[in-house]
């Protein structure tokens, strides 16, 4: 299941629920607690007669689809996240004095590296790659290969 259990999925179906509830008020709202109790199966059912689905009471792969397009479509279509690239190409170096957006976001990663790496107090987050921000990235390479 993903990695998921079956608690995770009935509270994301009621997360999904709840908000699309928010927009039309046919649908009753309903807590997130991943039970699949009456609260949630009149959801559905209100849901499905909305819909024009198969009243059945039971969230199927045909329900579920409908759901998450309308949550998607009512979120603008931005639950799945997309993958952040933020350097220019492959074989892009940064070169210490360097100033740049991607600078900024890699002294950020390293802060956050910080608790693992014990980089200190000599990341700062300036923008400007420093002969500190060099040592850092080396040390990561130096552990990681």
């Amino acid at each position: 299941m993903n990695g998921y259990d079956e608690k995770e999925y009935i509270k994301q179906l009621q997360t999904y629920l709840y908000y699309l509830s928010l927009k039309n008020k046919a649908l009753p709202s309903i807590a997130a607690d991943g039970i699949y109790g009456d609260e949630t199966r009149d959801a559905v059912i209100a849901y499905q007669k909305m819909r024009g689905l198969p009243v059945t009471g039971v969230a199927d792969q045909v329900c579920w689809d409908a759901v998450k397009y309308d949550y998607d479509a009512l979120m603008g279509g931005c639950s799945d996240p997309l993958p952040l690239y933020v350097f220019p190409g492959r074989g892009y170096v940064v070169k210490v004095g360097e100033h740049s957006e991607t600078v900024y976001i890699l002294q950020s990663v390293l802060r956050c590296l910080d608790a693992e790496y014990g980089f200190g107090d000599d990341i700062k987050v300036t923008g400007t790659y420093s002969n500190n921000d060099a040592e850092a990235v080396k040390k990561i390479q130096s552990v990681h290969g």
